[in-house]
């Protein structure tokens, strides 16, 4: 059940953060399917902000954006209908999502640093790396630093983002897992069940009757007396 506290949260400063987490999970997820459905439109869009200039990056990208398609489905599904289970999942998917960056720096920042090396010494540079036609390109046309910058700020801008994103669903979650206010909560120490109650208007009561008679025992008489309409 969702708190009503959850409409009063923002993302994005002043997005609602209900609809802020809808609109990021469904843009994950269109960055996803892209991945798949078109992998050259994805390189060319996307490569700067999440790598795979080499084998060991790319294996890491392609993890992360084919869990990403599950993890961005599940985040727009859970914001949609309310699911804090279906939330949950991408919150997860942004866990791992960070893990799959770490491994794709280990693999990628060596690569790039080397970049200019695959111009003046190929020879060594394929016999430590392998052939990487990417950064032979970039060596050739005097793009190494330029694009090893631009990959630092725009993967660094998106590790960034994925960490905002897991405080703010993390807080989400907080708020959809909390018990509005207003619903009555059992006390903790509640009375036994063997005590009950019974009105002073009942006919027993007003005969005179009562505790004289073993309302469950009908088939013996009253104590002391003749059996009596009670």
């Amino acid at each position: 059940m969702m708190s009503p506290e959850v409409a009063q949260q923002t993302i994005y400063v002043c997005v609602p953060q209900r609809l802020g987490i809808f609109v990021s999970a469904l843009i994950q997820t269109l960055i996803s399917a892209t991945y798949i459905l078109d992998y050259k439109l994805f390189v060319h869009l996307y490569r700067q902000f999440v790598g795979g200039y080499g084998v060991g990056g790319r294996t890491f990208v392609l993890i992360g954006q084919l869990s990403g398609l599950f993890g961005g489905v599940m985040g727009v599904a859970g914001t949609w209908y309310g699911k804090r289970d279906y939330i949950l999942s991408w919150y997860g998917w942004l866990y791992a999502q960070l893990f799959c960056y770490a491994f794709m720096y280990f693999f990628d920042v060596p690569l790039l640093l080397a970049c200019e090396n695959f111009e003046s010494d190929l020879a060594s540079s394929v016999d430590k790396y392998g052939y990487n036609q990417l950064m032979y390109q970039m060596a050739l046309q005097g793009q190494c630093d330029s694009g090893r910058w631009n990959f630092y700020i725009k993967s660094g801008l998106a590790v960034l983002l994925i960490m905002y994103l897991i405080s703010r669903t993390s807080r989400y979650l907080e708020y959809t897992g909390r018990l509005p206010k207003h619903l009555l909560r059992l006390p903790k120490d509640p009375t036994s069940g063997a005590f009950y109650s019974h009105s002073l208007g009942e006919r027993s009561m007003l005969n005179g009757l009562w505790g004289k008679y073993d309302h469950h025992r009908v088939a013996e008489n009253p104590v002391g007396g003749d059996p009596v309409l009670v």
